[in-house]
């Protein structure tokens, strides 16, 4: 399970990418999200996998808070990510 509460996220000197974000989602559940360029997609993902860490708000998965650096490769394990550019792979 996924669970996303008021995730809310900038990049230094930059507006909020993500704000006040709340969602969640199922096990076995498919969801997808989409949105124009620059709208944050590749971001929120970022969080699932523990790539970036709310400004405020909490991401949990699996009942695994994200900021929990002991669950760190836990929660890695889990979540996967592909990225656009081969050469980030």
């Amino acid at each position: 399970m996924i669970e996303v509460e008021n995730l809310t996220f900038s990049y230094q000197k930059q507006k909020q990418t993500l704000h006040g974000l709340n969602f969640s989602v199922a096990d076995g559940e498919i969801f997808g999200f989409l949105g124009p360029n620059g709208s944050g997609k590749s971001t929120l993902a970022k969080h699932l996998n523990v790539l970036l860490l709310p400004n405020e708000g909490t991401v949990w998965i699996d009942g695994k808070d994200t900021h929990a650096k002991e669950r760190l490769w836990e929660i890695r394990s889990q979540v996967g990510m592909v990225f656009q550019n081969p050469d980030n792979q």
